[in-house]
């Protein structure tokens, strides 16, 4: 017998041996342990039947961990219907998702929406493709709500006509998937031994999406690969987020996480569309998220160095620092005012007990106190401000947001506003210029920025970055922002 014809029939009695399992109900494919199902409780009219659903199509070996995702979520009565499922309670400060992922001891664990519709067999289907290829240890359904690809909007009348269509689905594409750059819906299941390398879903993100692709992308820089199934399909009933409360933020941080610039990419989350480094294996390995409680961080301290170019009374610095106060929404800000009196009265300016008043006298020391305010106070990032400048409501947000999620050292923003003209059209110098605006930069706590000098209007003080620090730009076309600059070189932010 030809090695063709050997081969034919090892295929042939293999498929027999599967429709066998199939036909004696061992198959869906069998976890030894179990798999850990994550739900996310955000509709109280949806959670009962998803739950219900789950119960029913997930096996025997399935452990159900119910997270209220808001305070106005009807716990109790679900967990009086559901006994068998843990229910994490909503607590302000404290993030329900990574403490319910800590609790998970299967092999597997899936994180689920509540709008999410399941049909027999989902979970062992899903679980193929790590099968097939071990390197594989993120996969996900298709879904409405998946991105790219793998989104696919379908509508159905019953949970028969889902059934239907999805066993129809697994018998036209026989267990097929394929690898994604990405995976970000309502519905994913990955293994718990990547969990504990790669950490928890990183809650400053805000979105669904955005948490669940940065997360993807961590494990991709472990050499990690996704997988999209092209025969399992699950039903959303609902879009994963209506209202556009907190996607700004949480889009800005993404990109400035992953260094990725607004204005050279599309993005539409709501739409599917989410960009992603062109190579992640090639960026610095970002930081890990702990799971368990309390794994929201608390709002990082910033330093707000506020500075003004004109001699001030301590009525008019007291005006300008209260409205530079009253413009920003950030939650944790230290204002430091850097004034140079000239004279030998002392400031008079009521502070918080957290702030602090520097009071000079003379240009070069107060040129040298804001060189050297960061070495002064101790937080994670330090933003000056100029008190004859205009800022939007969320500027020291987005400044320090860039700072903290990208890789570089100092962070210039070339509009006051994310609604501001480019800023080409304000005399901005460029980003090949020795010299920066300093009221347009933010950096790291622990460094000397560099050498700061007298400027020519509009910016009354410029800052020669130090040679050594990485620099990235924010904000503005996409010709500046593609080219994050060192002062020898380029950098990724």
């Amino acid at each position: 017998m030809s090695y063709e014809s050997d081969y034919s029939a090892s295929i042939e009695r293999l498929a027999g041996r599967y429709r066998y399992l199939e036909q004696e109900g061992l198959l869906p494919l069998p976890v030894k342990d179990g798999v850990t199902l994550v739900v996310l409780l955000r509709h109280a009219g949806w959670a009962a039947e998803c739950l219900n659903l789950l119960h029913q199509h997930s096996g025997a070996s399935v452990t159900l961990i119910g997270v209220a995702m808001n305070r106005d979520f009807p716990l109790p009565p679900l967990a009086e219907a559901f006994p068998g499922v843990t229910c994490i309670p909503y607590e302000s400060g404290n993030d329900g998702v990574n403490e319910a992922l800590a609790y998970a001891g299967t092999s597997y664990v899936a994180l689920i929406e509540d709008t999410v519709m399941v049909s027999p067999g989902w979970i062992g289907h899903l679980l193929w493709p790590s099968i097939d290829v071990p390197a594989v240890q993120v996969i996900a359904p298709r879904s409405s709500t998946e991105l790219g690809e793998g989104r696919e909007q379908l509508h159905f009348g019953t949970d028969l006509e889902l059934s239907a269509y999805v066993s129809h689905s697994l018998g036209r594409q026989q267990g097929g998937w394929h690898e994604v750059e990405v995976l970000g819906g309502s519905c994913l299941i990955f293994t718990r031994e990547l969990l504990l390398r790669v950490g928890g879903f990183d809650p400053g993100l805000v979105r669904r999406q955005l948490m669940v692709a940065d997360w993807c992308l961590r494990a991709r820089q472990l050499g990690i690969r996704l997988a999209l199934s092209d025969a399992v399909y699950v039903h959303s009933l609902h879009p994963l987020e209506v209202d556009h409360e907190g996607k700004q933020e949480g889009e800005q941080a993404y990109l400035a996480k992953w260094g990725l610039d607004a204005s050279a990419v599309k993005m539409d989350t709501d739409a599917g569309i989410l960009p992603v480094p062109a190579d992640v294996s090639i960026l610095l390995p970002r930081p890990g998220i702990p799971l368990g409680r309390s794994a929201v961080a608390p709002v990082p301290l910033v330093t707000a160095v506020v500075f003004s170019d004109e001699i001030l009374t301590s009525g008019q610095s007291l005006r300008s620092l209260q409205r530079l106060q009253e413009q920003q929404s950030y939650g944790n800000i230290r204002w430091v005012w850097v004034r140079d009196i000239r004279s030998e009265a002392l400031p008079e300016i009521a502070v918080r007990e957290q702030d602090a008043v520097i009071a000079v006298q003379g240009e070069k020391s107060w040129l040298h106190a804001l060189e050297n305010v960061s070495a002064l106070y101790g937080s994670e990032i330090v933003v000056y401000l100029s008190a004859s400048a205009d800022y939007d409501t969320h500027y020291v947000e987005r400044i320090a947001g860039a700072v903290r999620h990208g890789s570089a050292d100092l962070v210039v923003s070339r509009t006051g506003s994310a609604m501001e003209e480019t800023a080409t059209d304000h005399g901005w110098p460029g980003p090949t210029a020795k010299k920066l605006p300093l009221e347009r930069i933010a950096h790291r706590s622990g460094i000397v920025p560099g050498r700061i000098t007298r400027g020519e209007p509009p910016y009354s003080l410029l800052l020669a970055p130090g040679p050594s620090l990485a620099i990235g730009y924010i904000g503005g076309p996409p010709e500046l922002n593609a080219s994050n600059m060192q002062a020898g070189g380029e950098v990724c932010l």
